[in-house]
């Protein structure tokens, strides 16, 4: 929720987005940077506090995404990660809510490739 606070703050959400269909376009984001590419943080809530500030982050949480993918990402899932028991958790709500997501084990990715308006994985 900072991350994304953060990329408002700075205008990065913005620039992504306008950038992602750029066939020159990357994006690659590690736990946090992989979480705000989904349409929204739905769900990340139970590991990570949407209320939490940082000096020089500011403002009221932000629960979209980037939307860069039509799923929420779920990293750390299966891994030696601190968190990754957490995120069990955080898989479950997804279900139960029906939210569109996928799990990374540390050290997978997830590749897309754009083309016209929909994203191809």
């Amino acid at each position: 929720f900072i991350l994304r606070r953060a990329m408002r703050q700075a205008g990065l959400d913005t620039l992504l987005r306008a950038r992602s269909f750029d066939p020159d376009f990357l994006y690659a984001g590690y736990s946090a940077g992989a979480c705000v590419a989904g349409p929204s943080l739905d769900g990340l809530h139970l590991v990570d506090d949407p209320e939490a500030v940082v000096e020089g982050c500011h403002g009221e949480t932000i629960w979209s995404g980037l939307g860069l993918v039509d799923y929420t990402i779920i990293p750390h899932y299966d891994s030696e990660h601190p968190e990754s028991q957490a995120m069990n958790e955080v898989v479950r709500y997804c279900a139960a809510k029906k939210l569109k997501h996928r799990t990374l084990r540390d050290g997978e990715v997830i590749v897309c490739e754009h083309q016209g308006s929909n994203p191809v994985n």
